[in-house]
């Protein structure tokens, strides 16, 4: 052929020039001069001989010894050459040109295995049709339609690593070669060698097949066109994939890139696939899918329909189509038998038996020797009786036949496995003693207040609070729920109230400190005036806090008189301090009085004053989230 194997990059093409050029080629056609068209071979596509895994990738596998596979491929690709040229009347000064509009091609394939891990192959492309875009006012040649042949392509596989237990993937090496036989005319010949070593790797697992090649595409390089897209020439190729097995139906996706390695742009194409079962050794498939980027040789989108022969053994699958002897290492009746060594494959049976079913009336898969329900089909984990839910439990003894339990539970379900049946667990998701009824202790802000109990989950406060911090509302340094005066500023010392305020009652921990005695007439539970201003303040501080769950009011007396008389005494003055404070609003059920007479003396008895100091009235208090006051 006389044609150059390239086109002259030409410079860069002003605005004055580019107009000057279109004019040209616009109004004398008859003065052009096409540059025809150079050696290249337009196909990037190759298929995988096997068919092992992928159909256009290697995954890893090769042909076992004496084993060989036959396809033929029809081929349809949608503009698989779009060069671009000069053109002043395009809106980018640039016009794609389709040299090749439509190709359809059968591709006739096969591979071998020779034994020793080593797989060889040939792809051989018949070109029936190369449909030819708008070539006028173009620099390029016609290509050539007809019937033509392709570039014959040979492969050679070795397999270096098979999967197995100890192997976790199956690993490949290989190369193809395309052989210069194809036609110039057709653009399906290169100008030179081309060759694309790779690696191929997969692994199965869980009903699927993935896999991964590296590979370098080397070609001669080829300028078709002009701008970033024009440029043939060697790329790194990079191809995932990932297909199904089994025996019936089967699908793939297989995602192909090319990294260029000169100025060529960056291609990418998508294909998915389905595989028909085999029949008498026969699969029909059909693959598609677009491509992407402009890169010469990468369609907008390709369909490929084929039929093969041959190929990788079946894979035997459990529950396939397959016959007993056609995979002998299965067990089809899960027996325990291999059907290799299985007397009956077809029939669950015993391994003592060579897997041949003994006597089973119900024909639950239990001995009737071993059955506790002959007459009526169970499971082997109940011991041949019902049991719907299956966990092991016959069905007339599970409290949840239509739920998985267990025997702890009585055949209900404990999903938290804290010994607390779902239905009778509040947290039923999450272990926690039985006296919570399942749920656990939780603190979130690690305050001692749990959080079902914390009114600020969040944030760490005190028990007396309900779990959530202290305030100070007045600013005066004094926590509002220790503060008599919580909204008027005031002393520490005068228990956060104003100076002129003398308080006669403090807050403290477990109690309401009264810095006066609580007087009553001799011999009586009357409360004498002098102890109205006192009673006064303790009950505005209760009707200001109520934080203060409760409040037990406690009489004490000295020790001179009968011990009964004075307990009842001092009960009574406990009871009207208690009848003083509701009058004056502190709700009735907040207060609770106990009389300990001489019970409980703070001094020795043997003076005047410690006899005073036991003549006394205790205010002890109670907050949510701690325990009430102690009892005698």
């Amino acid at each position: 052929m006389n044609q150059p194997t390239s086109l002259p990059k030409r410079p860069a093409i002003t605005p004055i020039r580019l107009s000057l050029l279109s004019a040209l080629v616009l109004s004398t056609s008859a003065l052009a001069q096409p540059a025809g068209l150079p050696e290249f071979e337009v196909e990037r596509i190759e298929f995988n001989p096997s068919g092992a895994g992928s159909l256009v990738l290697g995954t890893g596998q090769v042909l076992p010894g004496d084993s060989f596979r036959l396809a033929l491929i029809g081929h349809y690709e949608n503009r698989p050459l779009t060069p671009s040229i000069p053109d002043a009347s395009a809106e980018n000064g640039r016009r794609e040109v389709p040299l090749i509009n439509h190709r359809t091609t059968a591709h006739l394939v096969g591979a071998y295995g020779l034994g020793g891990n080593v797989e060889v192959g040939l792809q051989v492309p018949v070109i029936l049709s190369n449909e030819r875009g708008l070539l006028e006012n173009t620099p390029f040649g016609t290509p050539e339609g007809g019937v033509k042949l392709g570039t014959p392509i040979a492969t050679f596989n070795l397999g270096i690593l098979t999967q197995s237990e100890a192997i976790p993937v199956d690993l490949a090496a290989g190369v193809s070669l395309g052989l210069p036989l194809g036609s110039d005319q057709a653009l399906a010949r290169e100008s030179g060698p081309r060759a694309i070593p790779r690696i191929t790797v997969g692994r199965e697992s869980d009903g699927f097949r993935t896999g991964f090649e590296l590979g370098a595409a080397l070609r001669p390089r080829v300028t078709i066109g002009t701008g970033e897209s024009s440029e043939a020439y060697n790329t790194l190729r990079l191809g995932t994939s990932v297909a199904t097995v089994g025996e019936g139906l089967r699908y793939e996706g297989n995602l192909l890139l090319n990294i260029p390695f000169g100025t060529e742009s960056l291609s990418a194409e998508a294909l998915v696939g389905v595989r028909g079962p085999r029949s008498s050794g026969i699969e029909v498939f059909a693959l598609g899918g677009m491509g992407f980027g402009g890169t010469l040789g990468t369609p907008d989108f390709r369909v490929m329909l084929g039929a093969a022969y041959g190929g990788m053994p079946a894979r035997c699958v459990a529950g396939g189509k397959h016959t007993p002897a056609q995979c002998p290492d299965l067990d089809d009746d899960n027996d325990g038998v291999k059907n290799s060594d299985d007397a009956c494959p077809t029939e669950g049976g015993k391994v003592d038996t060579k897997g041949c079913p003994l006597k089973d009336e119900d024909k639950d898969g239990v001995e009737d020797v071993a059955d506790k329900c002959p007459q009526t089909p169970g499971a082997a984990s109940a011991q041949g009786c019902p049991d719907q839910d299956g966990d092991g439990i016959q069905d007339s003894e599970d409290k949840c036949p239509a739920a998985a339990g267990n025997a702890a539970g009585q055949g209900c379900p404990d999903k938290d496995g804290d010994g607390i049946d779902d239905a009778s667990d509040r947290c039923p998701a999450e272990a926690g003693p039985a006296e919570r009824q399942g749920c656990p202790i939780k603190d979130a802000d690690n305050d001692g207040v749990l959080d079902e109990q914390d009114s600020c989950p969040n944030e760490a406060g005190l028990p007396e609070l309900k779990g959530c911090p202290a305030k100070d509302a007045d600013n005066d340094t004094l926590a509002d729920h220790l503060d008599n005066c919580p909204n008027e500023a005031g002393p520490v010392d005068n228990q956060g109230c104003p100076a002129k305020q003398k308080q006669l009652v403090a807050i403290r921990q477990d109690r309401i400190e009264i810095k006066e005695a609580v007087y009553f007439d001799s011999n009586a539970s009357t409360i004498q005036a002098r102890s109205n201003g006192l009673l006064d303040q303790m009950a505005k501080l209760l009707n200001e806090h109520p934080e203060i769950v409760s409040v037990l009011i406690e009489g004490h007396t000295d020790d001179r008189g009968a011990a009964d008389y004075n307990r009842t005494l001092s009960k009574q003055r406990a009871d009207t301090v208690r009848d003083y404070l509701v009058k004056k609003g502190v709700a009735a059920e907040r207060l609770e009085t106990q009389g300990y007479g001489p019970d409980r003396p703070v001094q020795p008895n043997t003076t005047a004053a410690g006899r005073t100091a036991n003549r006394r009235v205790d205010f002890l208090t109670r907050y949510a989230n701690t325990n009430p006051p102690a009892q005698p």
